[in-house]
């Protein structure tokens, strides 16, 4: 980090007397440096003082592929800059699927994820939660699904079992506790 700091130092000061030094060549007449150098010598680190010199010595602040250019360059660069250092200190264990499955806690032991066709309709389905017991969590609108508590004197088993033999349900699943550094993968358990 220090050798970058002291070269993007170094490139800025020679960009900012470079585009100085052209400015003075340009009010004398002299024979100038070439755009494509000034904007290398930008493209290569040294656009905050290739801008600072524009302007400084008001130098080329109305060509568009300097007015534009180089504050382009140097937001992509501070973005690459930035990219570059950004380093999480958390590492990232993973999870094989044998392992997951294997997890006792990978699922709640007290919710199911009911899916129903919307062809046949969730009434037979609601009026089986009712009658059993069990408290819907969560109706989605969005799927043909609910998610449901079973009892607490029930297993989750026998309230699989029960909620698979429901006209128009088509899979119980297992409510999956997900860390955010598990991939999503559905289990349903078929019917």
């Amino acid at each position: 980090m220090k050798h970058l700091v002291i070269y993007l130092f170094v490139v800025n000061v020679v960009a900012f007397l470079t585009y100085g030094w052209d400015k003075w060549k340009a009010q004398h007449k002299k024979w100038r440096i070439s755009e494509g150098n000034l904007l290398w010598l930008a493209a290569i680190g040294g656009s905050l003082g290739a801008l600072f010199a524009m302007i400084c010595f008001r130098h080329k602040t109305r060509h568009p592929k300097f007015k534009y250019g180089i504050p382009l360059i140097l937001m992509l660069q501070i973005s690459l800059f930035l990219l570059i250092s950004c380093k999480s200190t958390k590492e990232v264990v993973s999870i094989t699927p044998k392992e997951q499955a294997s997890d006792i806690g990978a699922f709640s032991p007290t919710t199911l994820i009911i899916m129903y066709d919307q062809g046949i309709g969730k009434e037979a389905l609601l009026k089986a939660v009712k009658e059993y017991k069990a408290e819907i969590i969560y109706d989605y609108h969005t799927i043909s699904g609910i998610a449901i508590k079973k009892p607490k004197d029930k297993t989750i088993e026998e309230t699989i079992e029960l909620f698979k033999a429901i006209q128009g349900v088509i899979a119980v699943e297992r409510d999956r506790i997900i860390q955010l550094t598990d991939p999503v993968r559905p289990q349903l358990l078929e019917k």
